[in-house]
């Protein structure tokens, strides 16, 4: 870590490198997030296919990779309809698995924004950890709390946007989507 630099700046400066607005990211992914445990136990209720679907996973990640990259083109009915859709589809638990793993080491401090995202969003519903109980277990005052867990939403996003931008660009090199990110026959 470069002294004198806080993991914020960090975070926001990765996020104008990439041409992300924080704020939006914050919008985009916290939706997602609070999804994740309900879509779960819906798909599993529905009994929704749980296996990797190439043909849903792609357009999802494209979907997702233009919501970031100009989320004032969607409404925010339709960013919490595409959040919904996500957290219902296995694949993304398993993608947030590693992507918690990635904020570990991303920045200093990376395992507790990590922590704070996995115990108040990921835990089955009934483990999940309130905010008052993640204060509490991390000696913070509600302010500073709500600003790392904010870093920690925008992180998560921001690693999952790497990855999406990096799986899709190997998709177009093999030939699988074209340069709109659709599927080619």
């Amino acid at each position: 870590m470069i002294i004198g630099v806080t993991t914020h700046e960090i975070i926001v400066n990765e996020c104008i490198a990439a041409g992300i607005d924080y704020e939006e990211m914050y919008k985009v992914i916290r939706e997602l997030l609070i999804k994740f445990n309900d879509g779960k136990a819906f798909a599993k209720r529905m009994g929704i296919n749980w296996l990797n679907n190439m043909s849903k996973k792609i357009p999802y990640r494209t979907k997702f990779l233009q919501i970031v990259a100009e989320p004032w083109k969607y409404s925010q009915k339709v960013k919490r309809s595409f959040a919904w859709k996500v957290a219902c589809e296995k694949w993304y638990g398993d993608k947030s698995g590693l992507v918690l793993e990635q904020m570990k080491a991303f920045v200093e401090g990376g395992d507790i924004l990590a922590h704070i995202i996995d115990s108040v969003y990921m835990k089955g519903k009934n483990t999940t950890k309130t905010d008052d109980a993640m204060l509490i277990e991390l000696y913070m005052g509600r302010t500073k709390y709500f600003s790392v867990k904010k870093d920690a939403i925008v992180l998560y996003g921001l690693l999952i946007w790497k990855y999406c931008k990096r799986r899709d660009q190997e998709d177009k090199d093999k030939g699988i989507i074209d340069e709109n990110g659709e599927l080619i026959d």
